[in-house]
Parts: C-alpha cells; structure tokens; sequence
C-alpha cells in the first residue's frame, strides 16, 4: 500500500467533522472534503469547509475520482454511496451500512435481544395522540425516536404539567404526518453512571488500546486510554456482543457506546454511535498519534493499533452568541488553532466563520480540547487554551467537575478509570 504521505483522502460528511478533514492533512498527501450542498440555487453559506488552506473543497463526492485513494465517511448517513465506491474497487472508511444500528431504535432493540443483552423496559407507540394518552397522569420518562434526529432528540418528559406544551410543539413540527411517528417510551434507569467506551472496529475487531470515557451531554467528555481487557466487564460485554452484527457489515469506522450501570449491578447499552462521536471524536483527533494511519489500513481491512499522543484527553464545548441572520466569526491565533475543533464554518484569514442558521443548535459552534499524561494535565491544558479565546466565547470548562465527580462514583462501584490519582472535582476551579 502507498505510504500515508502520498494518499489522497477524500473526507465526505454533512459539516460536523470537518476536523476529521483538518486532522488527516497534518499526515497525508492531500485532503479534499465535500458537503451538500445542492440546492436548487447554490449559496455560500453551505461552502463548509472552504478558506482552509490543509484541504481542498471537492465540488462533488464522485470529482477527479481516479485521483483519489481513500475515501472518508466520518457521519452516519451515504450508505449507498458507500456501497457503489466499495463496489468500484476504493478503500472506504466508514459505517458500510452499520448506521442502521444507530439510525433505527427498532432494528438496535432487536440487536439486543439477539445478542442476549438486556433490554431497557419501554412501550412502543405509534402517533401522537396515543403517545398523549399513554403519558397523561405519568412522571420521569425517556422519549425517543428514530430516523427523524432533526426533528425530535431524545426527550425527558418530567410530567404534563410541565411538559404538555413540549408535547403539543411536536404535535404541530411533525405535521400531517404525526400519528405515523413511532414513539419509544423508556423508564428511567436508577444510576449515576453512565460508563462507555470510544475505539474504532475493522470489521468486527476492535484494537486493545481503547478510549475509556465519560461524558456531559452536550457540555464535555472525560477520557483516558485504557487496555481493552481492562474495561468494566459492563462496558466490555456491549463491543463484544455487537462485534459480529458490525462484522456482517464490514464496519470500518469508529464506534462508541454508551452504558447506564445500576447500583445493582445491571447494565442496559442505551445508544450505539456508529460513527464519529461528538464528542469525543474531537479529542482523539490530538489522542491519536498515528490518526491517519489508523483511517487508511482501516479502510483497507487492516486493524492498527493507535498510538497515544497523552493518556488523558477533555473536551468541552464552545459557545458564541449567533444570529440566526448573521455570519459569527471566531477569531483563533496560532497557539489555540490546534485545540479549536470547529464544524459547519469555513476560513478567512485567521478567523472562522459560521454561517447564518434558520434553526440554531444547542450545541454551541465548536469544542476546545486538552490532552496530558498526568489526570491533571489535560485540565490545565483545557483551562490554558479557554484564557486564549477571544471575547464573546464561552467554555463549560466547569462540565469537567462533573465528570471527574462520575469518574470517583464509578471507581467506588469498582470500575476502574484509570491507575492514577483521581483529583478532587475542585481542580476544576483552581486557577494555575
């Protein structure tokens, strides 16, 4: 095979993981990177990933294809372009398929009683008006659906007293076709933990040096290299009963789970991330030593292990004040490029913008990153690099105490994080 130096990536994604694209240009020949943008009248405002002066926007996926080596699918989504481009003899990293795990809440309840994994109790309910009945009267439940993320994330229904309006909001976003959406209704599951594990899979194996993390929805992710003999046997037992469905895809890509623990010692996988995860794919992109190396034998079938850059990495979000109407820039000097990892914006100069969004997201425009080999090390590096942002951002440095909080409860019940030191929370707050 070539050598990384003379392969020409092309990263295909929907704007998330545009530093994916960034990352393989420190090692590879070249870099090109397409999003959709096919409208009926093109705009600038879906030219994601241009002004990068690393990487080349492609005006197509299939453009100068016989120039390309390796072809990059970081998101869920393009499984028949994948299909086509494997059948035509190129490398492809990505999902091949597998997505269907993550994209269908039917098909991954099925998984896991299939592969003899416990099952979280829910009920299965077809329309809105049912799903309105069925919560009338009830408290504290999980609410999730498939196919459609855009519209509907999973949502906690506290009671209908609260959260009628919620619920009629939906109603109304959903249209004509609101009594076809199917509706899964979870219990709540009594932990404090929520454990997982962040790797990769080439075809159904996964390497022994894996990601051990913990996560803050949407604020930040903890996470600390670990043997994968080591991890909790709750967090283990996910990747090795979903190995052989992944292999039957020919699964290429990343992969994280996500596991609630109950005091009682059960465990219930409640997501599969059949893709890059958000995060922490913006951390192991400054983890991995060998990233590049590890996308392109893995294309290829072939598992490398990675190599560590430092054995602890944080990640944690980065928020700027957007109008809906307006382009947002985000000012980044030399020192902070490195540490900024920011999708959906393209480049002018030193500064990144962010186009005008009909619907803002909650999560924020970007992720600051942080990596040591001390437990310490990473939020000292996180804190240091959020002193160098630029007025108007804001960092949820503090998220990280709640993790590190997580870490001490799940080393308590016996499941080990790492062999150092776990710091007081309060380490978060210190000034250095």
């Amino acid at each position: 095979m070539k050598s990384v130096s003379q392969v020409h990536f092309r990263v295909i994604d929907k704007g998330l993981f545009l530093p994916v694209a960034l990352r393989l240009a420190r090692d590879a020949g070249k870099v090109s990177y397409w999003s959709p943008d096919e409208d009926a009248y093109k705009s600038v405002r879906k030219c994601i990933g241009d002004g990068f002066e690393e990487i080349e926007r492609a005006p197509s996926i299939f453009h100068d294809k016989e120039s390309v080596s390796c072809y990059v699918f970081p998101d869920i989504g393009f499984a028949d372009e994948q299909a086509e481009l494997i059948s035509q003899g190129y490398p492809v990293w990505g999902h091949h398929g597998g997505d269907i795990l993550e994209v269908s809440r039917g098909t991954f309840l099925k998984a896991l009683e299939q592969t003899g994994l416990p099952v979280a109790p829910h009920v299965v309910i077809t329309g809105i008006t049912k799903l309105k009945e069925h919560l009338h009267g009830k408290e504290d439940l999980w609410i999730k659906i498939s196919r459609f993320r855009g519209d509907f994330e999973t949502f906690h229904w506290r009671s209908w007293d609260e959260d009628e309006n919620r619920l009629n909001s939906y109603s109304i976003r959903f249209g004509p076709f609101r009594e076809r959406i199917v509706f899964y209704v979870f219990d709540p599951i009594d932990t404090d933990i929520e454990d997982g594990c962040d790797t990769y899979c080439i075809d159904g194996q996964f390497p022994s040096l894996v990601l051990h993390g913990m996560e803050c929805k949407d604020k930040a992710y903890l996470g600390a290299w670990q043997k994968y003999r080591d991890l909790p046997e709750e967090v283990r037992c996910v990747n090795e009963a979903f190995a052989p469905l992944l292999a039957k895809h020919e699964y290429r890509s990343f992969f994280s789970s996500e596991v609630r623990i109950t005091k009682a010692g059960e465990s219930y996988f409640i997501d599969p991330t059949c893709r890059c995860g958000s995060p922490p794919s913006q951390v192991m992109t400054e983890l991995i030593a060998n990233y590049a190396e590890v996308v392109w034998n893995g294309a290829h079938g072939i598992l490398v292990e990675p190599e560590p850059a430092a054995k602890f990495g944080v990640q944690a979000l980065l928020s700027l004040k957007v109008d809906p109407n307006e382009w947002e820039s985000l000012k980044v000097d030399d020192e902070l490029e490195q540490w900024v990892k920011c999708g959906n914006c393209v480049k002018e100069g030193d500064h990144l913008w962010f186009p005008p969004e009909p619907e803002p997201t909650s999560y924020g425009v970007g992720w600051l990153v942080g990596i040591g080999d001390r437990f310490d090390e990473p939020i000292r590096h996180l804190q240091h690099n959020a002193k160098l942002l630029p007025d108007g951002v804001t960092c949820e440095c503090s998220a990280i105490a709640e993790l590190i909080s997580e870490v001490q409860k799940a080393e308590e019940a016996g499941m080990e994080f790492t062999d150092q030191p776990v710091p007081d929370p309060s380490i978060v707050l210190e000034e250095k």
